[in-house]
């Protein structure tokens, strides 16, 4: 069992998310989300790990109150899509198996209290006032990608200002890398001073909800492991990108039952890290 304490409320359990100051209780007013900090980190530890999506859309680039009573309204963690510019001709690109997106929201429903919205959604990466309400986003492609100067500057932007990408590699005949290659080198390209960088096996992000010993799971490619972008002076991940599909170890159509669930239950830990962060 993982303890976690945010505003002395809140506690992580491994076999059960315990929250103990619930949407209805924090939800009391827009007087009382405005006495909430504006800074995303504090809000995040004020507003309890079930609560996402629109929730969060006001702390990227603006004030919590902003957004109060769609916030009241849902409190729904939102995953959605992300559509981008692919220029290669792989043809598993960047909506490849949407279903995987859909088992993952019902598993998070399953195995977790956090309240998750159902319906699917698809944000896309030239459209910056959509991606700043849909703080998290998942990003996936077999392929080589090269985006268009605005799209490159939505992902720093979107990033430098508290959201996450879930990137993972869709692997080109099941042995490649090309996705993985693609987006290290973007992000790189967008921080040249602070590159990323392997994920050590003790990070928070691996034992946050379940526990990963050796890492992230491998369904098919190159065993590269996972990569993150760690924010200066704190060490939060700000994106992950892992070579290993376990998206398409969501869609349960591949491998055994328990390697399927590894890549669910690493879904779930990446997630719950970027809620409690």
């Amino acid at each position: 069992m993982i303890d976690m304490k945010y505003a002395g409320k809140i506690i992580h359990m491994k076999k059960d998310l315990l929250v103990r100051r619930n949407a209805d209780e924090i939800a009391g007013g827009i007087e009382e989300i405005r006495k909430l900090s504006v800074s995303r980190r504090n809000f995040l530890q004020g507003a309890a790990v079930l609560l996402g999506g629109t929730v969060f859309s006001g702390l990227i680039g603006g004030t919590p109150s902003a957004f109060a009573d769609e916030a009241v309204e849902t409190g729904k963690f939102i995953l959605p899509r992300l559509q981008f510019t692919v220029t290669d001709n792989t043809p598993d690109r960047w909506d490849v198996s949407l279903g995987g997106d859909i088992i993952l929201r019902r598993k998070l429903r399953e195995l977790t209290n956090i309240n998750v919205s159902m319906e699917p959604k698809v944000v896309r990466l030239g459209d910056f006032d959509e991606m700043v309400r849909n703080p998290f986003v998942f990003m996936t492609s077999e392929g080589h990608f090269k985006l268009p100067e605005n799209e490159e500057k939505n992902v720093r932007e979107f990033l430098e200002r508290g959201g996450f990408i879930l990137a993972d590699d869709c692997v080109y005949k099941g042995k490649e890398d090309r996705f993985f290659k693609a987006y290290l080198e973007l992000v790189n390209r967008l921080f040249p001073d602070n590159p990323m960088r392997k994920i050590p096996y003790d990070n928070e992000i691996y034992h946050i909800y379940y526990d990963f010993t050796n890492g992230c799971p491998h369904m098919q490619g190159v065993p590269n492991g996972a990569y993150g972008l760690f924010e200066p002076g704190t060490g939060r991940i700000m994106t992950w990108c892992s070579p290993g599909d376990i998206h398409c170890g969501w869609c349960n159509r591949f491998w055994a039952p328990e390697k399927n669930m590894e890549a669910i239950k690493m879904g779930i830990n990446i997630i719950i890290y970027f809620l409690s962060h």
